[in-house]
């Protein structure tokens, strides 16, 4: 029997289920104590208290104990296919989020060797949408999360934007700075973000830059948008390639 895997296995599955070291042992039965020893490794759990440990972490015993053979990166990408595959319809995307802000936690604690510098948090079920900004950066990469964004970045391939790049992104930083701009795009992202099939007016997204309706046309013209006509008047949404711009220029709320 691994010891070491035992003690960290529970410690791990606790903070996973978002319970505290005298919650586990009030549903065990079990002292503040016992738990505490379990996971510094100064002792192990009763044989019999395993498999009510496992159903409580809904983990198998062998699980618990660390007798699986681990799995390689290959094995964990199907099991993901496998899993989303099976899951209903609209759903992946929320679970999608979920995963990349463990990984994010993940990567910050590289690989959960490192202290984890904020509370933990129950990924897989827990309410995880109220987040500030975490940002690491190392020489094998970085990783970012604020509000409900994750971002991620290779450093080994990373290459430098060529000539022709940078002015495009010249240009487009131009138009961002725009105030205007920036209101327009954000309150047309508001307004449709959960009805692809939604187009709006422009006196609905002027009511909600709180700008004239003169300069919300003058912002619009600089956003790529798709319009339609309904009823004698045109309808605006921001271009499907274009929105992930709103939730990726949040990173640049705290930039300095």
């Amino acid at each position: 029997m691994n010891t070491i895997k035992i003690h960290e296995q529970i410690a791990f599955l606790r903070k996973q289920k978002g319970l505290t070291q005298e919650e586990l042992a009030k549903a065990l039965g079990v002292t503040n104590q016992a738990v505490s020893k379990w996971e510094s490794g100064q002792c192990c759990p009763d044989i019999q208290l395993l498999p009510d440990i496992a159903t409580l972490f809904e983990v198998s015993v062998d699980e618990l104990l660390g007798c699986n053979s681990a799995k390689g990166l290959g094995d964990i990408c199907l099991n993901l296919k496998d899993y989303f595959t099976a899951l209903p319809e609209k759903e992946s995307f929320e679970k999608c989020y979920r995963i990349a802000a463990l990984l994010h936690e993940i990567a910050v604690t590289d690989g959960c060797k490192n202290f984890v510098p904020w509370d933990e948090r129950d990924y897989a079920g827990g309410n995880i949408s109220d987040w500030g900004l975490s940002v690491c950066s190392e020489p094998e990469g970085s990783t970012g999360r604020m509000a409900d964004s994750v971002f991620f970045s290779l450093g080994k391939t990373f290459q430098a934007p060529n000539i022709s790049q940078l002015y495009e992104l010249s240009v487009a930083m131009e138009r961002f700075s725009d105030l205007r701009v920036l209101k327009t795009m954000y309150a047309l992202y508001e307004l449709t973000i959960k009805d692809f099939d939604l187009f709006v007016s422009l006196e609905d997204i002027a009511a909600g830059t709180q700008l004239p309706q003169e300069e919300t046309k003058q912002a619009l013209e600089k956003l790529p948008l798709t319009v339609k006509e309904e009823k004698g008047e045109l309808r605006y949404r921001l271009e499907g390639s274009f929105c992930h711009m709103p939730a990726l220029l949040t990173f640049l709320f705290k930039f300095r």
